[in-house]
């Protein structure tokens, strides 16, 4: 499934801005908002000090934890295909899990790059690499994510007027930063034939390397979702998710408060090697009292066996809508192997 995710309050940057006398280029680009992964939002965050190139001690610690933990749990929690085959055969499909079903569990590495159109001057990007790893019986799992924030506004973070000028320089510093590396636990507490229910929990480590690439703090994502697996074979799985910071806001007093209703929707194609999924999902940006809409369309194509798993490639593009948005459109392409 794919959520929306880490909007912050852009309209009090705007208003830290607009009393420190930012030029209008500046105030574009900062009141938008970075994406991540299945459309995810990363936040933009407002600087006004510089940032050193090089990841603070405790990131790096962080980072090596969060890898350490991914290599540990391979081998230890490795899912054994016994139960493998009988969650397929609870949800009544034969053909080859191609990760579209999110309540059947499987070790999955992707890899994935999201372009966003934010307006007519800005765009960004995000580049993600994931690991899921199935525990326990195969009804529970643990997904590593490192992200990579792609942004002009990497590159000069200092809200000042040199620096708002400077943003615009495409050639002016690293606009490639890492962004909050997270870990992701989910369950799925419920599965039939009919229906199945699964709960998310995902820390994000306090890991960016520029207040322009995270979120400025530990924050937290939680998420509840019910699957209805229809008699056409498709699969329809609303769900409630909610995204707050741990420490009560960043350098710039500015916390994380968003909630997403999405309405996830897999329709069952004739040709198993083709996948499409359905997402629109409604949010609403508590802290800046913003609601917005947005709509993603994923096109995938199983490519065979590699590395003894299944592989595929895919395209999602997908839309923002509504006064409030924070951006216009995008589109995502990755590479994903399941099932090895």
């Amino acid at each position: 499934m794919s959520y929306l995710k880490g909007i912050i309050n852009t309209q009090a940057l705007w208003e830290q801005k607009r009393h420190t006398s930012i030029a209008k280029t500046s105030y574009l680009y900062s009141k938008n908002l970075i994406s991540a992964a299945n459309f995810k939002l990363l936040p933009l965050r407002a600087s006004f000090f510089h940032e050193p190139n090089a990841i603070p001690d405790k990131n790096k610690l962080l980072c090596c934890l969060l890898l350490g933990l991914a290599t540990i749990s391979s081998p230890a929690v490795a899912q054994d295909s016994g139960n493998q085959a009988q969650l397929e055969g609870t949800v009544g499909r034969e053909e080859v899990n191609n990760g579209t079903n999110p309540t059947l569990l499987t070790t999955q590495a992707t890899v994935q790059y999201q372009f966003n159109q934010i307006n007519s001057d800005l765009n960004t990007g995000l580049l993600e690499f994931q690991y899921t790893q199935p525990i326990a019986d195969g009804s529970k799992a643990l997904k590593f994510t490192l992200p990579f924030s792609d942004s002009p506004l990497n590159a000069k973070p200092q809200l000042t007027d040199t620096a708002s000028i400077a943003s615009i320089d495409d050639r002016v510093g690293d606009e490639v930063r890492l962004g909050d590396a997270s870990v992701t636990f989910v369950d799925v507490f419920h599965l039939t034939k009919e229906n199945g229910a699964a709960y998310t929990l995902e820390l994000f480590l306090d890991t960016a390397e520029t207040d322009t690439s995270g979120y400025g703090q530990f924050a937290m994502e939680t998420s509840l979702f019910y699957a209805y697996f229809l008699k056409s074979g498709a699969i329809f799985a609303p769900a409630w998710v909610q995204t707050f910071g741990l420490e009560g806001g960043n350098d710039q007093d500015l916390d994380v408060n968003v909630s997403t209703f999405d309405f996830y929707y897999v329709p069952k194609l004739a040709n198993p090697k083709y996948f499409m999924t359905y997402d629109p999902a409604i949010i609403h940006n508590w802290e800046s009292d913003e609601t917005f809409g947005s709509l993603q369309i994923n096109f995938g194509m199983m490519t065979g066996r590699v590395f003894g798993g299944d592989s595929q490639f895919f395209v999602k593009p997908g839309v923002m809508f509504g006064g409030e948005a924070p951006g216009n459109w995008s589109i995502q392409v990755g590479y994903k192997i399941l099932n090895f």
